[in-house]
């Protein structure tokens, strides 16, 4: 049987938005610092079930780039920006909302080829 990229790793049920779902590889909610955790390592899982790495940081506004271009596994793996530290499942949420529009470019893009 073959395994889709990130498997294993659970995905965030409350973080989806029309069928585009955060999955967490990074514990978010083991944190050193006071603030909460202000970087990790996610992905996010579209739709059609397809996945993309996610590598954030806290950040004043929601940006993303390009880390490693599309491929056959994952339609590619993205610096993000998130606009909190993250404390709660309500903080995580709050996070993937700021960066939904970017990412959902970032999956029309790859989808097209762009």
């Amino acid at each position: 049987m073959k395994h889709r990229v990130y498997n294993g790793f659970p995905l965030v049920i409350e973080t989806d938005i029309d069928g585009f779902i955060y999955g967490e590889i990074s514990d978010h909610f083991d944190f050193d610092e006071e603030v909460g955790c202000t970087f990790g390592d996610g992905f996010v899982q579209a739709p059609n079930g397809s996945r993309a790495g996610i590598i954030w940081e806290v950040s004043e506004k929601p940006y993303i780039s390009t880390c490693i271009e599309p491929e056959r596994i994952r339609w590619g793996v993205y610096n993000v920006g998130f606009v909190k530290p993250i404390k709660t499942i309500d903080d995580l949420v709050y996070n993937f909302k700021t960066i939904y529009p970017l990412i959902k470019e970032a999956y029309n893009n790859a989808k097209m080829g762009k």
